[in-house]
């Protein structure tokens, strides 16, 4: 565990509201991302705090935990941000490693654009495996329903209808 396959030139680093969000609806679905997009990973922390995803539940997804190195501890600690400890230790791996930071919390976002790290939203993996054939439309509304149904605060209508309308600009038709 820890060394990502980099055959795949993108890395995701999810954080835990992303993970959270696609356990409730399918973790499954991050198998697709792996093959089509890029590898997606989480830091060793990660699954510790959502409750009922294990390791092996991340194994089975094919979701790379990386364990977190020490020095990574001391610069997350030495950051002034309004955000978690564990969301800086993302920030972190994601600048050192020039990964992209998959996450849907506002404050994380700002900090990586502030400082050049990429981001990408949690439904925005599920328009790329659209984009990549490896999905329908409404196959991927059907789990950003599952997500909301769980999440209903963040996932709400107004995120649905920008991710359908993501899923239109692909030109899949569909997307009712």
């Amino acid at each position: 565990m820890g060394r990502l396959n980099q055959s795949l030139p993108i890395v995701l680093l999810a954080d835990a509201n992303v993970l959270i969000d696609f356990h409730a609806a399918d973790i499954e679905v991050l198998q697709l991302v792996g093959r089509h997009v890029g590898r997606v990973a989480v830091l060793a922390q990660v699954p510790d705090e959502v409750r009922g995803v294990t390791r092996a539940d991340c194994r089975r997804a094919a979701i790379t935990v990386v364990e977190v190195a020490t020095h990574r501890l001391l610069g997350a600690a030495a950051i002034e941000a309004r955000v978690s400890f564990n969301d800086r230790l993302c920030f972190v791996a994601c600048q050192e490693e020039v990964w992209t930071c998959v996450t849907n919390d506002r404050a994380l976002r700002r900090l990586c654009e502030r400082h050049g790290v990429p981001t990408r939203f949690g439904l925005g993996l599920l328009v790329d495996v659209v984009a990549a054939g490896a999905m329908t439309p409404q196959q991927a509304i059907a789990i950003a329903r599952a997500m909301h149904e769980s999440n209903p605060l963040h996932i709400n209508e107004r995120v649905i209808a920008r991710f359908k309308s993501a899923l239109g600009r692909l030109g899949a038709g569909g997307t009712g």
